[in-house]
């Protein structure tokens, strides 16, 4: 590749998104196991990616925007 590109997310919003897809993905069987689940696992490798990462060319953030949800695109 000849750019790297890094899509940057705040925690909270990583962790709320982690949640609700380990539920529906049927890898927590409610909110409790999946935040427990995103705590102890997935939010611990994020955080070494972002502390860890290299040179990158073009930093994209990762925002909740209401105007994209499904229901708003007619999804």
């Amino acid at each position: 590749m000849d750019e790297v590109w890094f899509v940057e997310v705040e925690e909270r919003v990583a962790r709320a998104r982690l949640v609700k897809r380990h539920i529906a993905a049927g890898l927590a069987r409610n909110e409790e196991e999946a935040g427990k689940r995103a705590d102890e696992n997935d939010l611990v490798n994020g955080r070494e990616i972002v502390e860890k990462r290299g040179r990158v060319d073009e930093v994209v953030v990762s925002r909740e925007d209401e105007g994209w949800k499904p229901e708003k695109q007619r999804v």
